[in-house]
C-alpha cells in the first residue's frame, strides 16, 4: 500500500502542476494578445498558395507538400486577428486546466480513503464526458477561429478543411469512462463481498 500511496502523490502533484501551468499559460495568452504587434502566427493550406515552385534553399526533387500546411506570421496583426488567435489556443489550455484540476481532486480522495467509492465512479465518469464534449467543442472553436483567420490572410478564400482532429479529446474522454468503468466494477465487487461476509 506505501507504493500505491507513492504513486498518488506523484499523480496528485503532477496533475496540480498542469492545472497551474496550463491557467499561467493561457493567462500569459490572453494578456499578449491584447499588446498592439504582438505575434500571430498561423499555418495556410498550401493548396492556397502560389509560387511554392520556386521556394529555395532545398534540394533537387523537394518540394511544399501541395496538401500541407505553410506555417505564416502577420506583419503587424490587427486586435481582430489577435483574438482569432487567442480562439485557437486558449480554450483547449482551459479545457486541460480544468481536466486537471479535477484529475487533482480526484487522485487526493483516492489517496485520502478507498478509491471504490460511488463518488469517485461519477467523479471519472464526468470527467469522461467533459473531456470528449467540451474537448470536441473547443475543436470545433479552434478551427473556425483558424478559418476566420485563414480567410483574413489569403487574397482569395480557399475551401477551409480541417487542420486537426478531434481524436486525441474523444480518446482521453474514452480512457476516462472505461477507467470509470472499471472503478465501478470494483465498488460492485466490494459490495457483493460486504454482503457474502
Amino acid at each position: 500500500m506505501p507504493r500505491l500511496n507513492t504513486w498518488l502523490r506523484w499523480l496528485h502533484a503532477t496533475a496540480t502542476f498542469i492545472f497551474i501551468a496550463a491557467l499561467c499559460v493561457a493567462v500569459a495568452l490572453v494578456v499578449i494578445a491584447f499588446i498592439p504587434g504582438s505575434p500571430v502566427t498561423q499555418a495556410l493550406p498550401a493548396s492556397a498558395l502560389s509560387g511554392l515552385d520556386r521556394i529555395g534553399g532545398v534540394t533537387s526533387g523537394v518540394a511544399v507538400d501541395s496538401s500541407g500546411w505553410v506555417p505564416f506570421t502577420v506583419n503587424d496583426p490587427s486586435l481582430i486577428d489577435r483574438l482569432l488567435y487567442l480562439l485557437t489556443q486558449v480554450p483547449g489550455l482551459l479545457l486541460i486546466a480544468e481536466i486537471s484540476r479535477r484529475m487533482a481532486k480526484l487522485l487526493r480522495a483516492a489517496q485520502a480513503s478507498d478509491p471504490f467509492t460511488a463518488d469517485n465512479v461519477r467523479a471519472l465518469t464526468t470527467l469522461a464526458k467533459l473531456t470528449a464534449l467540451i474537448g470536441l467543442g473547443t475543436w470545433v472553436i479552434s478551427q473556425v477561429a483558424q478559418g476566420v483567420l485563414c480567410a483574413r490572410m489569403l487574397t482569395s478564400s480557399p475551401t477551409y478543411q480541417p487542420h486537426h482532429t478531434p481524436l486525441g479529446w474523444l480518446a482521453v474522454g474514452l480512457i476516462f469512462a472505461a477507467f470509470a468503468r472499471i472503478l465501478d466494477r470494483g465498488v460492485a465487487m466490494r459490495t457483493e463481498l460486504d454482503t457474502v461476509i
